[in-house]
């Protein structure tokens, strides 16, 4: 038995380093793409339109459209499409401003300051989660804005995406992808925003997600692509592609082929689907910015979410293996095992652990734990401080030159992160057990949307939290 926590401890360990250099080798590659977009030039009439869906968001939406009527200034070809949902009339009290009544105002406002129709708001009628507003929105834009580009993009409404947009989706768009992907990463603006310790580690967890494991798994995916050679290695290394929903671009001509956006979490399907079809995937070198989660319950509620699209790769599976593809089943049949062992390792790997090292410490074999925790609890966190300052340092916010976003304590981020692995596992526990209570029940189970507070935008306007 202490032979196998010794091995879990030294995989421990491995993993960390990887991680570490992961990140780093990713921030390297991002930097030196985004300087050569930069001195690119942008190329002919590249069209975008950008979809936004929103539910009671009068807290954030405003300072993302302004940031987004900012882009429009600079490229005539973008256009935006807010989508409300009606049922928001009958939860918002009396006399208080909806958000479809809100994004009216600010569309006219921007359209008039721009002098041409780029914003334009319709309301979803149906009872359905953004995903449905988002299929909705889809089928709206053949009568409301008929098809003048090819790729359609999916942000949050308290998205700021990097002024650089323009130029890096131009030139990914030219090799014709058919899904581009803006990482995401939640930052909150310079001397805004408390965090707890906690969640102070959290935000280095979610730059590492960002960065060591999203943008590294569409490049390694790249290299992977059907007809390189050899294909048994390709098959063995290429990894599953998720979609996230701030950032994510899909060719229109693809959404149809894979089934539109899925409920209950529109995003990881799109890239699911679209890696088994074995389409080429492409990352652009900057990132959106949205608000981080305010809590660790708020974070667990929203991984849960993720956790079922994670369990649903089944389905996803199943979808893609009866429709045309450029892998083999046997491929289809290897990404769909490594998102299923993904989803696993995310739920069960903190407990693992943490037994491994119980039991080490009770037998005093100390050694292997405090390299385990050097790796993962000092030179790891270390380092993706320092890499998210960087890129934070190097955004460009829409209308303005660079910067402005903040870094979390730094002790407290440093000294959190290596328990962090266990608190974002509380989401797939959190769908345990409301999977459970809603079978014994005989009830739906349902997802709460993430609520946000309005700290990324300069006058709330009442966001409220659920309990």
């Amino acid at each position: 038995m202490i032979r196998v926590s010794r091995l879990l401890s030294a995989a421990y360990t491995v993993r960390s380093l990887y991680m570490t250099a992961s990140m780093a080798l990713s921030y390297r590659c991002l930097r030196s793409e985004a300087n050569q977009a930069e001195h690119a030039s942008p190329g002919g009439a590249t069209g975008l339109t950008v979809i936004i869906p929103a539910l009671r968001e009068q807290a954030v939406i405003p300072r993302s459209l302004a940031h987004f009527a900012e882009l429009a200034a600079q490229w005539p070809q973008l256009r935006v499409l807010v989508v409300t949902a009606a049922r928001e009339s009958a939860e918002t009290p009396s006399g208080r401003q909806t958000t479809e009544d809100l994004c009216r105002d600010l569309a006219r406002g921007h359209n008039e300051r721009l002098a041409r129709e780029v914003f334009h708001v319709v309301s979803y009628p149906g009872q359905g989660r953004r995903a449905s507003q988002l299929n909705y929105a889809v089928a709206a834009l053949e009568v409301l804005l008929p098809p003048s580009d090819d790729y359609i993009a999916v942000f949050d409404a308290d998205a700021v995406p990097d002024a650089r947009l323009r130029s890096q989706f131009a030139q990914a768009a030219a090799g014709r992808p058919a899904m581009i992907q803006q990482p995401m990463l939640p930052a909150f603006p310079a001397g805004r925003g408390r965090r707890s310790a906690v969640m102070s580690g959290q935000d280095l967890a979610s730059f590492r997600r960002t960065l060591g494991i999203e943008y590294r798994r569409i490049k390694v995916a790249c290299l992977c692509a059907p007809g390189r050679r050899p294909r048994l290695l390709t098959a063995l290394a290429r990894p599953m592609v998720y979609g996230v929903g701030s950032g994510l671009i899909v060719r229109r001509d693809k959404i149809e082929d894979i089934g539109f956006f899925q409920e209950p979490h529109d995003d990881l399907a799109v890239g699911h689907r679209l890696s088994m079809a074995g389409e080429p995937i492409a990352v652009l070198p900057s990132v959106n910015i949205v608000e981080p989660y305010q809590s660790v319950g708020a974070m667990a509620r929203a991984f849960s979410s993720v956790a079922f699209a994670n369990a649903a790769t089944r389905h996803d599976y199943r979808f893609a293996a009866a429709r045309p593809t450029r892998l083999s089943r046997t491929g289809q049949r290897l990404l769909a095992a490594r998102a299923l062992a993904d989803g696993a390792a995310w739920a069960l790997g903190p407990v693992v652990m943490t037994a491994a090292a119980v039991h080490l410490a009770a037998r005093r074999q100390l050694s292997p734990l405090a390299v385990a925790a050097l790796a993962a609890g000092v030179i790891e966190p270390v380092v993706a401080y320092r890499l998210r300052g960087r890129l934070l340092e190097d955004f460009r916010t829409p209308g303005q030159a660079r910067g402005g976003w903040q870094q979390p304590p730094a002790f407290a981020a440093i000294a959190t992160f290596l328990p962090q692995p266990a608190v974002s596992a509380l989401g797939p526990w959190l769908l345990a057990l409301r999977a459970s209570a809603a079978k014994l029940t005989g009830r739906d189970l349902r997802f709460t949307k993430t609520e946000h507070l309005g700290e990324i935008a300069p006058e709330p306007r009442g966001g409220t939290l659920h309990g």
